[in-house]
């Protein structure tokens, strides 16, 4: 069962109002799916080059807000497909990774507190998050279900990025925020793997 609280549930208003209006313009799922890459795209160009952060956030937001849009497309289309459920999983991924180059480009000589590198807690971070998709990912091979378990899934991860980049682009605190970053989404990951494991041995009982 996944987690009770989740962003998508907040903004569910907002994407389906989207949603309804991409489909009056023709807008296919997939063609959804690459807006929301290109969002990714952008934000990487934006802090990697013009080292704006208020932008950046922007379209990690906008980023977030597509990557539900595509889904909302496919089921008021009813045009979901096993190839679009793979288009999307892996373009989820690649935009992440642009998200975190970006990010990584951004402060790559920076020190948090002048002690840990923070391309440490990026690549960490990076790698912990992609972990956590992992998981669910090979959870729904094994059982039928929504695997979508604590506190930062997708949404909430872009979320915490979009928010903690606007509050370092005003009071310059995005480090610090993206070290919590690094340990929430680990927590996230170990609470996960160790729900899965169990439910896995509980079957092969």
């Amino acid at each position: 069962m996944p987690s009770k609280y989740r962003l998508r549930y907040l903004f569910r208003p907002l994407i389906q109002l989207l949603a309804k209006g991409f489909i009056k313009i023709g807008v296919t799922p997939n063609l959804a799916t690459i807006i929301m890459l290109s969002f990714a795209i952008l934000s990487f160009i934006t802090i990697s080059l013009f080292h704006n952060l208020l932008i950046f956030s922007i379209l990690v937001f906008m980023t977030g807000i597509m990557d539900g849009c595509d889904g909302a497309i496919a089921r008021l289309t009813h045009t979901s497909t096993k190839f679009g459920g793979f288009f999307d999983s892996v373009m989820d991924r690649l935009s992440e990774f642009f998200i975190f180059i970006g990010l990584t480009i951004y402060y790559w000589n920076t020190y948090l507190w002048n002690i840990i590198d923070m391309k440490f807690i990026l690549i960490i971070g990076y790698l912990i998050s992609f972990m956590i998709s992992y998981c669910r990912a090979r959870a729904e091979v094994f059982f039928k279900g929504d695997f979508d378990l604590g506190l930062m899934g997708r949404s909430e991860r872009l979320f915490y990025i979009f928010i903690a980049s606007l509050i370092g682009f005003f009071f310059d605190f995005t480090a610090e925020l993206l070290f919590i970053y690094m340990w929430l989404v680990l927590g996230t990951f170990i609470y996960r793997d160790l729900k899965i494991s169990a439910q896995i041995k509980k079957a092969e009982k």
